[in-house]
């Protein structure tokens, strides 16, 4: 006898899929693709094929769409999501150059002659802020002051003549209780007023030079031999090209974040992209000027400095390929951004440093006295054996 649910032996209607999932299956499908572009961007420079540099800038957002999928797709079809979570497998190691969740804040049994690096860019002090210029001089320095780094690596270096309120060198080089620098400066003003970058240190300076890159006058690279304890390191510190918006790309990106129109985007969009292929070459060629200054160095090296790039980036990956390890991969904690301004939060300040030497206690200084964090860690120099 047939019941009456009986359907004569023939399998049950398949359930129609959701007319979600084919969209988002293809735009899966994207994600997938640009997250393998953006591990492709660290090895092709940008001389060659620039607009691969862009999907290193993106990273953070290609993963977490990447992510955003995996979770769709444990929901409703689980198998479709093995191409998102492959490609993330596939980059695992670059997942820590963004975040990290331990941190680590002890020192290496035995470490020899420990001192603290900071590398900060100022922003001249806010020269150009005419009303409160002396104020956040004030508070930078008593910050310095607070954190007291054996060296201390400034970019965007102001230095002004005796007497000034927005004077600092006279103040490092006597209260704070440094005893040598380096300095080196790209732009003078009829104030007597010079821009640049320098290296203060509460240990001897025995050599120091810079590192001049021809096609950008506003940019350099600083070295100064230290010696510590019974050893030397040779601390690198440079500005690299920057993006050089003007008030006018500034005012694009905030229209677009209310709702710009199309004619903003058509008109600012070009001189956008323009900006971001020139800082990307530029960057590159100035990297492979310092690695090959690097590569006849005698002395344990440490890298700081405004890189004015992401770790996703070929320039980054560039200065790891030299043989440096990143301090924040190392011992730092959380997402470590240091850039507050106006374009989106990255962490494009850096403290890198040869194998011999050992790193540990890495912050990012949460203050927002110029338009980067501070970031600080404590290093020793491994004995050789």
């Amino acid at each position: 006898m047939r019941n009456e649910d009986d359907n004569g032996g023939s399998p049950p209607a398949r359930r129609r899929p959701s007319r979600w999932h084919a969209p988002i299956w293809w735009a899966n499908g994207l994600a997938v693709i640009a997250l393998l572009l953006s591990y492709l961007s660290i090895r092709v420079s940008p001389a060659t094929f620039w607009p691969l540099a862009l999907f290193g800038i993106a990273y953070p957002y290609i993963l977490a769409a990447n992510l955003l999928c995996i979770g769709w797709w444990l929901l409703f079809r689980r198998k479709r999501a093995l191409p998102s979570l492959l490609a993330i497998l596939l980059g695992w190691s670059h997942v820590g150059e963004y975040v990290q969740f331990f941190g680590n804040d002890r020192a290496p049994d035995g470490a020899p002659r420990p001192f603290k690096v900071m590398s900060y860019n100022v922003r001249l002090f806010d020269l150009y802020n005419w009303t409160h210029n002396k104020e956040t001089h004030d508070r930078i320095m008593a910050l310095l002051r607070q954190e007291h780094p054996d060296i201390l690596c400034m970019q965007e270096y102001l230095k002004v003549p005796k007497g000034d309120p927005l004077g600092s060198r006279e103040q490092l080089l006597g209260e704070f209780g440094y005893t040598a620098s380096a300095e080196a400066y790209t732009a003078h003003t009829k104030y007597d007023q010079s821009f640049g970058i320098a290296i203060f240190s509460t240990m001897p300076i025995i050599a120091k030079g810079t590192i001049h890159f021809p096609d950008d006058l506003n940019n350099l690279c600083l070295w100064a031999d230290v010696v510590v304890g019974a050893d030397t390191a040779r601390i690198y510190t440079a500005h690299l090209a920057s993006l050089r918006f003007g008030d006018q790309d500034y005012r694009f990106m905030r229209e677009i974040e209310q709702g710009g129109g199309r004619d903003s985007l058509r008109s600012a969009g070009p001189r956008i992209v323009g900006r971001l292929r020139d800082a990307f070459i530029r960057r590159a060629a100035e990297v492979a000027k310092i690695t090959a200054h690097m590569a006849d160095c005698p002395y344990p090296v440490v890298y700081c400095g405004d890189l004015n790039d992401t770790p996703m980036s070929y320039s980054y990956h560039e200065l790891r390929e030299a043989g440096l390890e990143d301090a924040f991969v190392e011992s730092g904690q959380g997402f470590g951004h240091t850039y507050i301004g106006a374009f989106p939060s990255f962490r494009i300040d850096h403290i890198l440093h040869a194998p011999r030497v050992t790193s540990w206690g890495f912050r990012t200084v949460p203050n927002a006295l110029s338009d980067h964090h501070p970031v600080t860690t404590w290093m020793a120099i491994t004995p050789r054996r």
